[in-house]
């Protein structure tokens, strides 16, 4: 049987060097009805200064609330739209696309893995058509029986078995997790360094979901590649993903390794989407403390955009974009909480009370804009997986 192989690494070989880097990376959308109008031009800030790196064999998750600009990234990413500023880089090398041979070569490195698995396949055709087309894309000098070997192993790497009874069907007639085993299926036809899902189980059952994410943990340790894990459930973040990145308002907030991030959050808003989830234990006066909604892109707020939505607001945080602070364990925040002077000491103990931290946490250390962007740095290894953290079961036929 054919098999498909990631290629190795070329360019940068380092054992820490990222696979997929942005750097300071800033995209703006002309506002709707804008086009053709005089004077200046109104703009939507999708992404502003996000930094991001990812390494290969790790997951990195990149969580907020919908509207933050977490999807218009990854497809920054996918080089699906021009940066407006900043730069993509590939093991090292500045990636410049504009279409046809340079998207192809982009697209066989990294690929993308869509949040609606009915929506990214064409309906009048056979799942076999539609996966011989990507074999042909990505191996044009394979013959016809050995693009169907090539299927029948991609089938069989998302254990979709026996191959035929799922490449005669239609797309209506798969269930939405069958669905999504095909998407990430014809992803693997490129060979890729970098794999960018985008929700990838948002669409499907909670019985389901698991299933999926196990095949993708698989195939990042098997196959050496790169995941950026896009979801708004921060809770599945820290048992999935490695790393994790907080988005607000097209900027990151706070990152760090995800046990870190998850069960010791240092942005109010990283706060808030924990304390969000329901939970039946938490008594009805301490739910969470949300004063806002989330602010227009268009004309986003001064100083730190969730300054309108934060309980532990000062007036620096309405005039000052906030720097970043590094804490404990890897973990950094954007946030004014953590300058070293007593109003800031003074909110971060009113934290601790509101969210029943226990002890007060400590100042952070102001990066000095010389020492380049807000990175995760990864730890070696995979994080231990929390003592509570359920065991999938993942036997019989996938759904």
């Amino acid at each position: 049987m054919t098999t498909i192989e990631t290629a190795p690494a070329a360019a940068d070989e380092r054992a820490d060097a990222p696979v997929l880097e942005a750097l300071h990376v800033t995209k703006h959308f002309t506002a709707r009805g804008q086009l053709f109008k005089r004077g200046p031009k109104r703009v939507v800030h999708a992404a502003d200064d996000v930094s991001l790196a990812l390494h290969a064999g790790r997951i990195m998750a990149l969580v907020g609330e919908s509207g933050s600009g977490k999807s218009t990234f990854a497809r920054l990413l996918a080089q699906l739209h021009p940066v407006t500023s900043g730069e993509i880089r590939y093991r090292g090398a500045t990636v410049t696309v504009r279409g046809g041979k340079s998207l192809r070569e982009h697209v066989s490195r990294v690929q993308l893995i869509l949040q609606d698995p009915f929506g990214s396949f064409n309906p009048v055709a056979t799942i076999a058509r539609t996966l011989t087309r990507a074999v042909r894309i990505h191996h044009p000098k394979a013959s016809a029986k050995e693009q169907l070997r090539i299927i029948d192993d991609l089938l069989g790497q998302v254990s979709l078995r026996p191959a035929r009874q799922f490449t005669e069907k239609y797309p209506h007639e798969l269930s939405g997790g069958q669905l999504q085993r095909l998407s990430i299926a014809r992803a693997l036809a490129a060979s890729p360094d970098v794999f960018l899902a985008d929700e990838p189980v948002s669409s499907l059952d909670v019985s389901i979901r698991l299933g999926v994410l196990n095949l993708l943990r698989r195939l990042v340790e098997e196959r050496g590649v790169a995941l950026l894990y896009v979801t708004h459930d921060i809770a599945s973040a820290r048992y999935f993903a490695e790393d994790t990145s907080v988005m607000y308002a097209g900027q990151l907030v706070e990152a760090g390794p995800s046990e870190t991030v998850t069960q010791h959050a240092a942005h109010p808003y990283t706060q808030l989407l924990i304390a969000s989830a329901p939970d039946p234990s938490r008594a009805e006066e301490a739910a969470p403390r949300d004063i806002g909604q989330p602010p227009s892109l268009i004309d986003p707020p001064s100083g730190c955009r969730f300054h309108p939505r934060c309980p532990f607001a000062t007036e620096r945080c309405a005039t000052d974009a906030p720097p970043v602070f590094d804490l404990e364990d890897g973990q950094w925040a954007k946030c004014w909480l953590y300058a070293d002077d007593a109003e800031a000491a003074g909110k971060r103990a009113e934290n601790a009370v509101a969210y029943g931290l226990g002890e007060v946490r400590q100042a952070g250390r102001r990066r000095d804009a010389a020492a380049g962007p807000a990175t995760t740095t990864p730890t070696p290894g995979r994080a231990a997986a929390p003592a509570d953290a359920p065991t999938p079961n993942t036997e019989g036929v996938p759904q």
